[in-house]
């Protein structure tokens, strides 16, 4: 078996950690930077190569039209912004990539530029960016907008975004700054530009005020739709990506890197990490217990599936018998989850059947003890020809001991996680293999 890149995926952002678990609140404060930075050195220690940090703008009501749902379970919301947590995970950390999630949608890109370089300067190399184009009518109604601009017109203003902003990073030629004090001259003023952009969607004058970047920070991008595999396979150095089969996994990964070609890249500088989340088990016997109980549906775990589909594609599943057909669906929001969603049984099952369908593959949960757990891992890599997984999952204490304890020595007999970070930042960890 050979070498993956592994990371963790913090799906809940910087919210409530560790709801619904026996050791909830024992201890610590999940509003404050210390559980975080905890498990960051614990991430660290292990080998993985970054900690992405997902976000979202909004206290989502569109299941039933009511926020009861998602602020009983703590799902979705509160959430705190993650640049402010970003330099205290790099404080406790001196090797691990740390990507904090902002949206092309409402951060403009000077700002995201200078907030972004100032960070890696901190970083030292470490940083990077998780870019979303939030397609939710109600995060847009919290920026002045009605409703969110069209899908494939997000990711056209996305694909400007991120000209816009690599442009300012490069305002300053490297060698701009001299800080010669014998000729009392700190920058050459000949060396930094003005960009002058005028785009379809953005006018930018330039150049950025801070001084250059050693290496610009890497991009991660999520796109599953068409439109934003082109986006990710165009501008990404690593897709987080979500897919339940080998066989999902492998053509998405193809996918991506074929686009990747057509925009004149070398596909292998890419890096296509699948989320998936570990559920590590004492035995067999407890193994089968955990997925039985999983695959029961109830009442809660309808609510959880469909208040979660919900917000992300904007389609509010509740208005929707569970035991007939669903109709034919589209979104302007998030197509790919969509997409997933009703693909997850044959067409024309009812939306309780996806809901068990769902259930019982077990969505992106691998159940196991820690050797099945890696071994599976181990061939799902080689079937897909992949470059690694992302963990997902909160980062209360006991959730992240429980699974990487036993799991990384597991996964290290296999030789498939390394034994130790490298110095080179978090860009020459991603290409270390």
């Amino acid at each position: 078996m050979a070498l993956l890149h592994f990371g963790w995926f913090l799906g809940a952002g910087f919210g409530v950690q560790g709801w619904g678990d026996p050791g909830y609140g024992i201890g610590y404060d999940w509003k404050q930077p210390s559980v975080y930075q905890d498990a960051a050195r614990l991430f660290e220690a292990s080998g993985l190569d970054l900690l992405i940090i997902e976000d979202g703008v909004t206290v989502p009501d569109t299941y039933g039209g009511t926020a009861e749902v998602n602020l009983s379970a703590a799902r979705f919301v509160p959430k705190h912004d993650p640049l402010p947590l970003v330099p205290y995970l790099l404080a406790a950390t001196s090797r691990l990539g740390i990507v904090p999630t902002l949206s092309a949608s409402f951060y403009e890109p000077f700002t995201a530029a200078r907030l972004l370089a100032t960070l890696q300067h901190f970083a030292n190399g470490r940083l990077g960016f998780n870019v979303v184009t939030s397609g939710s009518d109600i995060a847009a109604q919290n920026y002045g907008l009605d409703k969110q601009i069209d899908h494939d017109l997000r990711y056209d203003r996305a694909d400007e975004w991120v000209e816009v902003v690599r442009k300012l990073w490069r305002s300053w030629e490297p060698d701009a700054v001299l800080e010669d004090t014998a000729s009392g001259v700190f920058a050459d003023f000949r060396k930094v530009h003005t960009i002058d952009h005028r785009g379809r969607f953005f006018q930018v004058r330039g150049p950025l005020n801070t001084v250059p970047l050693p290496e610009e920070p890497v991009m991660v991008q999520a796109g599953a739709s068409g439109r934003g595999r082109d986006f990710a396979g165009k501008n990404s150095d690593v897709v987080l990506a979500l897919a339940s089969t080998p066989e999902r996994m492998k053509a998405h990964r193809d996918d991506i890197r074929a686009v990747a070609a057509a925009h004149g890249r070398n596909p292998d500088d890419l890096r296509v990490l699948f989320v998936v989340n570990p559920v590590i088990t004492a035995n067999a016997e407890e193994s089968a217990e955990v997925r039985a109980r999983r695959s029961e549906l109830t009442q809660a775990a309808i609510d959880e599936q469909l208040q979660g589909v919900s917000y992300l594609s904007g389609v509010d599943f509740k208005a929707f018998d569970l035991d007939e057909p669903l109709p034919e669906l589209s979104t302007n929001s998030n197509q790919g989850t969509l997409d997933n969603f009703v693909k997850s049984a044959p067409a024309g099952s009812t939306l309780r059947q996806i809901l068990q369908a769902r259930a019982d593959k077990d969505g992106l949960a691998i159940v196991g003890t820690a050797d099945e757990v890696a071994e599976h891992l181990g061939e799902l890599g080689a079937a897909v020809g992949g470059d690694g997984f992302l963990f997902t999952g909160q980062v209360h204490p006991s959730h992240v001991h429980r699974t990487l304890d036993p799991l990384v020595p597991a996964l290290r007999r296999r030789g498939l996680l390394r034994t130790e970070l490298g110095d080179g930042g978090l860009r020459g960890n991603l290409r270390d293999f």
